[in-house]
């Protein structure tokens, strides 16, 4: 956060009310104890496993000049609230309306942070851009994306994502796009809404709060939208795909364009990225010169290799689509194919048949098929009990030259698989 802010005027925003000494200057925000600053002012979040009320204490320790709470906590400072993450929205959406970049907010089921690094990277060769850190798309991450921009920014490039009702209206609201980009809409997080439909209207909320002269880019499985300024965005514009162990190429529009990141779901995501950069008038050289510059995400179509032996690191998370998309990759590559993949979650009551699906897809695509999980005996490969148990099975029967996908959601740590396979081999 570049200015500082007296403590009065953030409470005042929040329609907060103040404990201690409301002329104190904040010149940061942090929710982290152990990250907290001097100058900080800390946001109590509640989290799943963790209640930030615990750690006001330690944040003031640390130096933060007042912490923002619902109940009392018995520090020197402190600015209660009915709902501290609303709260933190709140001063972002205030900071927000301080500056006038060109913000491009996006959303969708996969490729969001690969189409904010894209698009974030075409324009910095000609532009000052703010850009979303890693995935810091959710209530907490976007309003702290949006407490980095600076006077100087011209472009704010900003991932958001959601996996419960109302929070791409929300984020929506606080960015303030100009464009938004939904790469594509499928059967992710199913458990948080119920229906693919639902998730579309989740996603369609980013459109809804386009201005009357903003431009939508909509990928595939959104469908057709009333908004007027609307470019569609479909494979077939891809032609003469050509991939392999070294990146894709591709031609669109007549262009000739090759990057790195591998298979035909990273050629999708350039291409919804090269959409956006040719309507904000971003030359060609600008263009194929971010698709070179742009590294595959950790976790994410990530290729790792030792000595003879390529591991495709995909476990940063997992569903139907994206899994075939990496099987597709795969089926590429002149090598054996070991596949050693985990559940899917959040796919909701139709969980059992997702994974039988994808089992099969996968049988057909890949040479081996490991598998460990509570979901992941439905994919019909060789299960195992534990991750211990399927790395002791798979370092003994490696022959050093092959290709291994590693793939699961999040929840199940298949890093660590990774970290395992490395350290034996």
């Amino acid at each position: 956060m570049l200015q500082e802010f007296m403590i009065r005027d953030i409470a005042r925003i929040m329609n907060g009310r103040i404990r201690g000494n409301d002329r104190e200057l904040a010149r940061g925000v942090s929710y982290n104890s152990s990250c907290t600053k001097p100058g900080d002012i800390f946001f109590a979040l509640r989290g799943t496993r963790t209640d930030g009320h615990a750690y006001v204490a330690a944040a003031a320790g640390a130096g933060a000049v007042a912490s923002v709470v619902t109940r009392a906590c018995g520090t020197a400072t402190e600015i209660e609230v009915k709902d501290t993450l609303y709260g933190l929205g709140e001063f972002a959406k205030f900071y927000r309306r301080r500056f006038d970049p060109r913000t491009i907010a996006i959303a969708g089921t996969n490729g969001k942070t690969t189409v904010k690094n894209l698009i974030g990277n075409m324009l910095r060769k000609k532009y000052s851009v703010c850009c979303t850190k890693g995935n810091l798309n959710s209530l907490i991450g976007a309003p702290l994306t949006v407490l980095g921009l600076e006077p100087h920014h011209e472009y704010f490039v900003v991932e958001i994502g959601t996996n419960h009702p109302g929070e791409i209206g929300r984020l929506s609201d606080i960015v303030k796009p100009d464009l938004g980009v939904i790469t594509n809409i499928s059967c992710g997080h199913l458990e948080g809404f119920g229906s693919l439909e639902a998730i579309r209207n989740e996603d369609l909320a980013l459109v809804n709060s386009l201005p009357g002269n903003g431009r939508a880019f909509l990928g595939e499985g959104v469908g057709e939208v009333a908004f007027p300024n609307t470019t569609y965005i479909t494979m077939n514009e891809i032609k003469d795909l050509r991939i392999d162990e070294t990146g894709t190429s591709f031609n669109f529009a007549g262009e000739k364009y090759a990057t790195r990141l591998l298979g035909f779901s990273n050629a999708v995501n350039c291409l919804v990225a090269l959409q956006v950069a040719r309507h904000l008038a971003v030359d060609y050289h600008c263009r194929q010169a971010a698709l070179d510059h742009t590294q595959p995400e950790p976790g994410r179509l990530e290729p790792l290799y030792h000595k003879e032996l390529l591991i495709i690191n995909d476990c940063y998370n997992a569903n139907p689509v994206s899994m075939r998309a990496a099987f597709d990759l795969i089926s590429h590559f002149n090598r054996h194919r070991v596949a050693v993949i985990g559940d899917m979650r959040e796919l909701g009551e139709s969980q059992i048949d997702y994974h039988r699906e994808i089992g099969e897809y996968a049988r057909s695509h890949c040479d081996t098929l490991l598998t460990t999980g509570a979901l992941a005996a439905h994919y019909r490969g060789r299960h195992f009990k534990d991750r211990r148990a399927l790395v002791n099975f798979l370092v003994g029967h490696l022959a050093g030259d092959e290709v291994v996908l590693i793939k699961a959601s999040r929840a199940l740590e298949f890093e660590k698989i990774i970290d395992e396979i490395l350290r034996r081999i």
